[in-house]
């Protein structure tokens, strides 16, 4: 699969982070190659396989502690586009 599938730009509108543009190639190259891992493994015979629900038997890797929620004025804190105490995203329906 070649990076024009994947459609950096895209990528970079829907994650609303900004990739330099010294960056762009190192990226692309990494995205290359993680599809061709994902390749790989559809090359495998996994007819006779059990899926797996959880990489860890017992489903469970710790306890869960209730913490008080971050709130929104900490959430908010770093967020390029807001309206109100929201998030605002771009639109994903092309």
């Amino acid at each position: 699969m070649s990076i024009k599938e994947v459609n950096l730009e895209k990528l970079e509108k829907l994650s609303l982070i900004r990739i330099e543009e010294g960056d762009k190639k190192k990226i692309e190259e990494d995205i290359i190659k993680i599809l061709k891992f994902f390749e790989k493994i559809n090359e495998l015979d996994l007819e006779n396989v059990t899926p797996m629900f959880h990489p860890v038997e017992s489903g469970k890797l710790r306890d869960d502690i209730v913490e008080d929620p971050m709130g929104s004025k900490r959430a908010l804190m770093n967020v390029s586009t807001k309206e109100g105490s929201y998030i605002k995203g771009p639109s994903v329906v092309t």
